[in-house]
């Protein structure tokens, strides 16, 4: 049976042990110019920041922690408000978790982790960041939708940005056939490098 694992220091996945590209990978190479001209710490510190909200709204959602209690704690007040927003949101526009953060792979080709996958397999990103990139999500979307064997024309994006008022955003994703296009494109280009055992 084929084991996919994923490496936190490194941020690589593994599968049967062999590095294989993360979703992150395949669209940083279909959009090599999103992020330019953006210092390296300020893309760090917002990761970051991105990373803390993903985790304690999972906390939350899947009751591991109570609003009083992230209300108690000492953290940026921009992570409370997040969580808070993402509550008001999900009170409006009623949905229910399957799950969150899942581990998905592609045949062996690509691995990704989702965010959340609502009990009518849609499939929502969180996002923090000061704008929105509709063709990113679009793609990313896709490719996790293209990993889960689902067929969805629209995927939803949960905006969170700091003191801002959070909004759900509709995406219509990449077809399996379009991420199965760029998925080729980026296989091309990375052809000596594939197949690379983890060390």
């Amino acid at each position: 049976m084929s084991s996919l694992e994923f490496v936190e220091e490194t941020h690589t996945y593994l599968y049967d042990g062999v590095i294989i590209p993360s979703v992150s990978e395949i669209i940083r190479f279909a959009f090599p110019d999103a992020y330019k001209g953006i210092p390296a710490d300020k893309l760090k510190a917002k990761a970051d920041y991105g990373t803390k909200v993903h985790q304690l709204v999972e906390e939350f959602a899947s009751g591991k922690i109570s609003m009083d209690e992230i209300k108690s704690k000492k953290i940026d007040p921009n992570i409370k408000i997040a969580v808070e927003q993402f509550e008001l949101l999900r009170k409006k526009w009623v949905f229910y978790i399957k799950s969150m953060e899942q581990m998905v792979c592609y045949k062996g080709k690509y691995a990704g982790t989702y965010d959340i996958k609502t009990e009518d397999n849609l499939i929502i990103d969180l996002k923090t960041t000061s704008s929105i990139h509709e063709d990113w999500l679009a793609l990313q979307l896709g490719l996790y939708y293209l990993a889960c064997g689902i067929r969805q024309e629209l995927g939803y994006c949960i905006w969170l940005p700091k003191q801002k008022c959070a909004q759900v955003k509709e995406i219509k994703v990449k077809t399996w056939e379009e991420c199965l296009e760029i998925l080729k494109s980026y296989e091309q280009a990375h052809k000596s490098n594939e197949h690379k055992p983890f060390n």
